[in-house]
């Protein structure tokens, strides 16, 4: 069966492209997850307007993530924490906490474009990437001091 990928493929190839797979991989699977339509002349055609929809859309999407990476790149944010023993911190900072802080500063960041392997658990200053879309990111320096006690 002749089948357009509607989302990327890491086997069959790029949204567009018409493909051949066997019948029941593509009624039992690319169709029903919506990664694939039949191949037929009406639905080319209606894959080709919206094809010209999704780019305008893809490149306003870039085009808001480079802006927003212009400004926020390189800022400062700092989280207090309280801290034991050895600068070690009750519990940690994650993702979300630096999400928070940077919406603090005025920045709508999805927690889920920030590049953290692990947990902060220690007082100290950290590099931080941001992913903002498909190629585009941004660097901020974290610091985590020891929560004020007034």
């Amino acid at each position: 069966m002749k089948i357009i990928l509607l989302e990327y493929h890491p086997h069959l190839g790029e949204r567009g492209k018409v493909v051949t797979v066997s019948d029941g991989y593509a009624r039992n699977f690319l169709i029903p997850q919506k990664l694939a339509v039949e191949d037929t002349p009406s639905k080319r055609r209606a894959f080709e307007a919206e094809e010209q929809f999704h780019v305008k859309k893809v490149k306003k999407e870039k085009e808001s993530a480079v802006s927003i990476r212009d400004e926020v790149n390189g800022i400062q944010i700092t989280i207090e924490a309280k801290t034991g023993e050895e600068e070690k911190l009750y519990g940690s900072i994650t993702k979300k906490d630096i999400a928070d802080a940077i919406e603090k500063k005025g920045y709508q960041i999805d927690k889920r474009g920030i590049k953290l392997d692990e947990p902060i658990r220690k007082l100290g200053t950290y590099d931080i990437e941001l992913f903002l879309f498909q190629d585009v990111s941004a660097n901020i320096t974290l610091s985590v001091v020891e929560e004020s006690d007034g």
